[in-house]
C-alpha cells in the first residue's frame, strides 16, 4: 500500500516532497518524550509522564533537568498512567516583553490541564509558574467544531509575534483542528489577571492517511511566511487516552490563516518521513522544532516516543 502524500507543487514541476532521518539519537534518562523547542543553541525537551523540563545542548547531550512540580512515586522515572499530567506541547512566547517557554498538558482528563510558564533569562530557565488551563480547556471541550464526539485533546503548541496556536488531535468521532487566539487577548489569561479568552478562529483540516490509518496532528512549530510546520502520526487507538499500534509519521506545511470554510483545508505540502534506505519511519513523531531553513527544505529536530517510556531524537531533511 503506498504511501499518501500532498503538495502545493505544479505539475510541470517533477519534484517531490520529502522528509528523510540524517541522525538519530537516543535520549537516555528522559522518558516519553513529547515536547521539543529550540531557544538559542539549546534544544528544551518535555516528556508527558516526567515532572522535569530537559535541557539538552547543540549536540543533544543532557546539561539540565528543572522540576515542574513535585511528583509522587516514579516507576522507572514515570508517573502512572491515571494520573500524568500529559505534558504534550511546548513553545516559546514572549508575554509584556518576558521571553518563555510556554508548556501545556492535553486536556483529555482532568489531571492533564495544567501548564506552566517559565521564564528565560541570561543565567537560564527561571522558577517554573503553574497555570490552571481549565477554564481556557473548558471552552475548547465544550466546542463540538473542535472535539466532535471525541475528548479534548491538545497536542500541538505553536507562536509567533501576533498569534497563539493549538492542535487538537484526530480521534474517531473528532477531527484535526488549529486553534488560534491573538496573543493580545491570550496573555492576560496566562498571566492569571483575566478569564480565558475565546478563539480568534478554528480551522478543520483534512490530512492523508498511512496505511489505510487516519493520521493525528502531533506537533507544530512556527516556519517561514507565515506557515507552520506540523507532524502528524498514525495510531489504531480508539480514543484520546489509549495508546495504540504506530504506522508511521507525517511532516508537511500549512497556513495557519487559511480562508475558513465548511469544507476541511489541505496542507500546503505534507509527505510521510522516512529512513535513508526509503522504508516508512515506524516511530510517533511527538514534537518538532527547526535549526535551519531556505526557501524550499529546512532540517528539523523531532522527538518520537512510542509510549513504553523510551524516547529518541531525529535530524531530518525536508524538502519540497
Amino acid at each position: 500500500m503506498p504511501l499518501l502524500t500532498a503538495s502545493c507543487q505544479s505539475d510541470s514541476s517533477p519534484r517531490q516532497p520529502t522528509a528523510v532521518i540524517r541522525q538519530k539519537v537516543v535520549l537516555e534518562g528522559i522518558p516519553s518524550a513529547s515536547g521539543i523547542e529550540r531557544v538559542g543553541d539549546r534544544y528544551y525537551v518535555i516528556g508527558d509522564d516526567s515532572p522535569y523540563l530537559f535541557t539538552l545542548d547543540k549536540n543533544f547531550k543532557l546539561v539540565q533537568q528543572t522540576p515542574l512540580f513535585k511528583a509522587g512515586p516514579l516507576a522507572e522515572g514515570r508517573i502512572p498512567k491515571p494520573v500524568k499530567p500529559d505534558l504534550e506541547a511546548i513553545t516559546q512566547v514572549t508575554l509584556e516583553g518576558q521571553p518563555c517557554l510556554l508548556v501545556v498538558g492535553s486536556g483529555a482528563t482532568a489531571p492533564r490541564n495544567t501548564g506552566y510558564l517559565l521564564p528565560i533569562t541570561r543565567g537560564g530557565l527561571g522558577t517554573p509558574m503553574t497555570l490552571n488551563l481549565t477554564p481556557l480547556y473548558r471552552q475548547l471541550r465544550a466546542n463540538k467544531a473542535i472535539t466532535g464526539q471525541a475528548a479534548l485533546n491538545i497536542e500541538g503548541l505553536a507562536a509567533d509575534e501576533e498569534y497563539l496556536y493549538l492542535l487538537q488531535r484526530y480521534a474517531p468521532g473528532g477531527h484535526n483542528v488549529l486553534i488560534t487566539y491573538t496573543m493580545e487577548s491570550v496573555t492576560p489569561f496566562l498571566l492569571g489577571r483575566e478569564a480565558a479568552p475565546k478563539p480568534t478562529s478554528i480551522l478543520t483540516w483534512a490530512l492523508p492517511e498511512l496505511e489505510q490509518i487516519k493520521t493525528g496532528f502531533s506537533g507544530m512549530t512556527s516556519a517561514l511566511g507565515g506557515r507552520m510546520l506540523f507532524t502528524a502520526s498514525a495510531e489504531e487507538t480508539p480514543n484520546a487516552v489509549l495508546d495504540g499500534e504506530i504506522y508511521g509519521s507525517l511532516v508537511g506545511l500549512l497556513q495557519a490563516h487559511s480562508d475558513e470554510t465548511t469544507q476541511p483545508a489541505k496542507p500546503q505540502v505534507v509527505t510521510p518521513i522516512t529512513e535513508q534506505d526509503g522504508t516508512p519511519y515506524k516511530s510517533k513523531i511527538e514534537s518538532i522544532c527547526i535549526s535551519g531553513q531556505d526557501r524550499s527544505d529546512l532540517t528539523a529536530v523531532a522527538v518520537a516516543d512510542n509510549d513504553n517510556g523510551y524516547s529518541e531524537l531525529i535530524v531530518l531533511k525536508f524538502t519540497w
